[in-house]
């Protein structure tokens, strides 16, 4: 074999090798390249705006907080929400808690007499009875998100997440009126523009050395959920 055509098989064999490298490489160099082109601001607002018109959801939320270096938990519950319609189970300041939030009626079960307390409320307007453990998209709600901070990239059940940091000026009032410098870390699923993680932490206004620490994770966005009286 003459060494032209030599040469020549040796060239199509790494044109081969190269193309083949090229395919398998393919899905991380987009992966890489979709990455690189994200905008942290425009990521969390498309999040934001997308959380709140979610009609259904389950979620895990931890809230507690710090003084000094104690750590004082308030509240450990999942929850599962659809439309109006919400229930959480788990424990509140060391009780357990079983709630329904249905119609504007409340279900609360009581383990003492192992009986479903009814409590009809009379407001059109469920965010002024329901507490952050019912609402968890409440702590969500700004006038401002300011400057967001790319912190990079994280894995949560199996979706990766753009993950950022922001200082936002928030709309609750009654957050408002207990802590002030209001911290959030949130792990953004940008592929479905929702948001998957959230860490929010504030100091107290009247004893800065007491910080509010709250941990919610968002699952089953939108999914077919139904919550319904237990009763």
């Amino acid at each position: 074999m003459s060494r032209i055509k030599k040469l020549g098989i040796v060239v199509v064999i790494m044109l081969l090798i190269l193309l083949i490298t090229l395919a398998v490489l393919a899905p991380t160099i987009k992966d890489y390249y979709i990455k690189s082109e994200l905008v942290p601001e425009a990521e969390l607002t498309s999040a934001i705006e997308n959380m709140a018109k979610a009609t259904s959801y389950q979620y895990y939320l931890k809230s507690g907080f710090w003084v000094d270096d104690r750590r004082e938990v308030i509240s450990e519950v999942t929850g599962e929400k659809a439309e109006e319609n919400t229930h959480i189970k788990g424990e509140m300041v060391n009780t357990p808690v079983n709630i329904y939030y249905i119609d504007r009626t409340i279900y609360n079960y009581d383990a003492f007499s192992e009986k479903w307390l009814v409590i009809d409320s009379n407001t059109t307007n469920s965010e002024e009875l329901l507490i952050t453990e019912l609402s968890p998209l409440s702590n969500f709600r700004f006038k401002e998100i300011g400057e967001v901070e790319k912190l990079g990239f994280e894995n949560i059940d199996g979706t990766e997440c753009l993950v950022v940091m922001c200082k936002p000026v928030i709309d609750n009032e009654f957050l408002e009126s207990i802590w002030q410098d209001f911290s959030y870390e949130m792990w953004i699923d940008y592929k479905g523009k929702i948001i998957k993680k959230a860490i929010l932490t504030a100091n107290n206004r009247q004893m800065p050395s007491t910080k509010l620490d709250i941990q919610v994770e968002f699952d089953d966005i939108n999914k077919k959920l139904k919550v319904k009286p237990p009763i």
